[in-house]
């Protein structure tokens, strides 16, 4: 599919990844940007004030996806204000390394909610719209860590290899709709999150071989590149820099 004119809905989109990619969709001619947040107001009207500079039309919409009715609200807003989805990219995703023996069962339900609920809660909000237009494209952010489970991570590694298997299953089931579903799994990326793990000088020249963090932008251009080529559905896309 490409970019051009389409109507790009990014969760999480206030910063990080998800603030590239949605920059990067405006750049390579996306119509419109949805911009989804769920703190984080000025950064999120940041983002958009920058997609805007590239022609595209931002929306900025706050909704916590991982509860169902916010979700909802979110495709119902996008769907009203332009009348169609084109692009979902499940991004929005929490980060809070600990032991399992010191976790609460909170810790993990939370991470399922966002990353694995949250998810499934966009996509279907937006599927009956997509089916009916007969195209789509359904990105979901996951992580190098539902790969290769790391310790301190149990509940996140187990959310994002939820993710990707849900995303193989849903690109088998929806490719008779021309939809197509795929997943992309980054290593470490220089985002907040990267700094849950301590200073990055300290553990990323021993953790990844090339010996630096990956930039939002440069996953965002995979992730992009990814949506322009019509045979990529139900592949899990990695950016590691050897790390897995």
């Amino acid at each position: 599919m490409r970019v051009h004119g389409t109507v790009f809905v990014v969760t999480g989109s206030s910063r990080g990844i998800g603030r590239a990619i949605a920059i990067e969709a405006a750049r390579r001619g996306a119509q419109a940007v949805v911009i989804n947040y769920v703190v984080g107001h000025g950064e999120a009207e940041k983002t958009a004030h920058e997609v805007e500079q590239y022609g595209a039309k931002p929306l900025v919409v706050q909704a916590d996806v991982g509860e169902w009715q916010q979700a909802k609200k979110l495709i119902d807003e996008v769907i009203k204000v332009f009348g169609r989805i084109d692009v979902l990219v499940n991004n929005a995703g929490i980060l809070e390394p600990k032991e399992f023996k010191d976790m609460e069962p909170r810790d993990w339900q939370e991470m399922f909610r966002v990353h694995v609920f949250g998810s499934m809660n966009t996509t279907r909000a937006a599927l009956d719209h997509m089916i009916k237009q007969r195209r789509g494209v359904i990105v979901n952010i996951s992580s190098v860590l539902g790969l290769r489970p790391e310790p301190l991570a149990s509940h996140y590694s187990a959310a994002k290899a939820a993710l990707i298997a849900w995303t193989i299953s849903l690109a088998k089931e929806l490719a008779q709709y021309n939809i197509r579903v795929f997943a992309v799994a980054p290593g470490g990326v220089n985002t907040r999150m990267a700094y849950a793990w301590g200073p990055p000088q300290e553990w990323v020249p021993e953790e990844i071989p090339v010996k630096r963090l990956a930039t939002p932008e440069e996953v965002a251009k995979l992730v992009l590149d990814a949506i322009e080529n019509p045979y990529v559905t139900g592949d899990i896309l990695t950016i590691s820099g050897a790390l897995l």
